[in-house]
């Protein structure tokens, strides 16, 4: 095997190493939680709590995929963007119509 297959088949096995200590550590984490926590605290301790928030997050996305994520937050991208190309849209309205409004209003004085 050449040094350059050799390094990135231990590469491959680091990443995977690390991958499944990441897991490890996130069932270690969602077990101290489970302890710690009633029921009744579950919704209090994630509203206020970032590194529970955080971990709640990478649970999401880990069980729903990273697919349907990744489609979520494009679809939430699409409608930010056409909802701020309609306030500008209205911004435009308005201004032109007060600007014809100001016109009319102008052109009455001067024929008065």
């Amino acid at each position: 095997m050449s040094d350059s297959a050799r390094e990135l088949a231990l590469r491959k096995d680091l990443l995977l190493a690390q991958c499944s200590l990441y897991r490890l550590k996130m069932r270690g984490e969602v077990e101290a939680v489970r302890r710690n926590l009633t029921w009744s605290q579950a919704g209090v301790a994630l509203a206020s709590a970032g590194p529970v928030r955080n971990l709640a997050f990478n649970l999401a996305v880990d069980g729903v995929g990273r697919d349907r994520v990744a489609r979520v937050l494009g679809l939430a991208r699409r409608a930010l963007a056409f909802a701020r190309v309609a306030l500008i849209a209205v911004g435009l309205f308005r201004e032109a119509t007060r600007g014809t409004r100001a016109g009319a209003e102008a052109d009455s004085t001067r024929h008065s």
